[in-house]
């Protein structure tokens, strides 16, 4: 009876793990400076959130990931204090989404105090192929940001290339 009891909680329990295979992540990259860029989130589907029929101007932070600076950072003529930062996105049309960052750690559906809000510069696009779950990672930019390193973000069709440094 022992034996079946434990077999019927391993066999839930397994079942709860290979439903939900969402997990935390952290990705860190060291600049010169040096400045240590990290960010913490975890593999939201990408079904979650209707990035479609998302509403225009709102702060969107799907599972509240988190930026942490070790140093200032300057974006053009804006200067981003070291600590850290939740990330979200704005859609402002239909094909036209800008990454933000709110100070401090926001809860996933908390509203983001609007004029505390740090717009980055940003590239969007729905051509990079498709993320079954969110993917953030820093990289080297290209085109328009040849040279410099953005904060990239990956979710469904929606790709956003941010500058950082």
């Amino acid at each position: 009876m022992n034996r079946l009891l434990l077999l019927g909680l391993f066999l839930t329990g397994s079942a709860a793990v290979v439903d939900h295979p969402h997990f935390g992540k952290t990705v860190t990259a060291n600049l010169p400076g040096p400045v240590e860029l990290s960010v913490r989130y975890s593999t939201v589907p990408a079904h979650e959130l209707d990035t479609e029929g998302a509403p225009l101007g709102k702060f969107l932070n799907p599972r509240a990931p988190i930026l942490q600076l070790s140093q200032t950072v300057r974006l053009g003529s804006t200067e981003i204090p070291s600590g850290n930062y939740t990330i979200g996105l704005i859609k402002k049309g239909s094909d036209d989404w800008i990454l933000a960052l709110h100070p401090g750690r926001l809860r996933q559906k908390e509203v983001a105090v609007t004029p505390n809000l740090i717009l980055l510069n940003t590239l969007s696009s729905r051509s990079s192929g498709r993320s079954d779950h969110l993917v953030i990672d820093f990289n080297l930019g290209t085109g328009r940001f040849e040279g410099k390193v953005v904060l990239t973000l990956h979710w469904g069709t929606l790709f956003l290339a941010a500058e950082i440094q």
